[in-house]
């Protein structure tokens, strides 16, 4: 039903094709404006083929995160902070992902740059609607650092000596982050589906997400 990625310019023809056998009706592209144009970072310049599109997949651009909001995600210490930021203030946007998501026919693929952070977030949030115990939903999360292993070790590679470390540190997804993550939404909003409303997504349209996760 839900499928969580990487950049999708990184897709072959072989990778197309087998997103579209997988029954992958929608993508749901998390990334800001300059990350989808390639000017957020020059080190990261926007492949061609992150351009393709396939017949019969509706394409969807969900910001998580804006412009605006990546600037103030720079100056937090952590990345639970980070975690923190996005939820607290960019509800609006997980108001217009979920409801996206909701609405979808088939299988949905979302995400960012990394496939990790963003897309680790709203997982554990769609998870957590499902039912599916914390401690589960931490497991999942924290399998992220067993698939990108060998993606982390180019960026720590390419990092200067000096800033390897806090690379290292950053691209780590420890279960006790979003189980910290969980308890702070179960605090200040009573749950997932409460933070959810919290945001805009209606009740019926939450009712249907469930729905579909069920």
């Amino acid at each position: 039903m839900l499928v969580r990625s990487d950049n999708l310019g990184n897709l072959n023809a072989a990778g197309r094709d087998a997103m579209v056998g997988y029954g992958v009706t929608t993508v749901i592209d998390l990334l800001s404006d300059s990350e989808r144009n390639g000017t957020f970072d020059h080190r990261y310049p926007v492949p061609a083929t992150e351009r393709v599109r396939v017949d019969g997949i509706d394409y969807v651009h969900r910001a998580l995160v804006d412009d605006a909001a990546l600037q103030r995600l720079g100056e937090a210490t952590n990345m639970y902070e980070r975690y923190l930021i996005m939820l607290t203030t960019r509800q609006e946007a997980f108001r217009d992902i979920f409801t996206s998501i909701a609405y979808a026919q088939g299988a949905v693929v979302f995400h960012c740059f990394a496939g990790k952070d963003r897309t680790g977030l709203v997982a554990a949030l769609l998870l957590s609607l499902a039912a599916v115990p914390a401690d589960h939903i931490a497991a999942d999360f924290a399998e992220t650092d067993v698939q990108l292993a060998g993606q982390y070790q180019v960026w720590i590679d390419a990092a200067a000596p000096e800033k390897q470390q806090e690379v290292r540190d950053d691209l780590r997804c420890p279960r006790e982050r979003i189980l910290g993550v969980l308890d702070f939404i179960e605090t200040k909003w009573g749950g997932v589906p409460t933070y959810l409303e919290a945001s805009g997504v209606t009740p019926g349209d939450i009712d249907r997400l469930a729905g579909r996760l069920a």
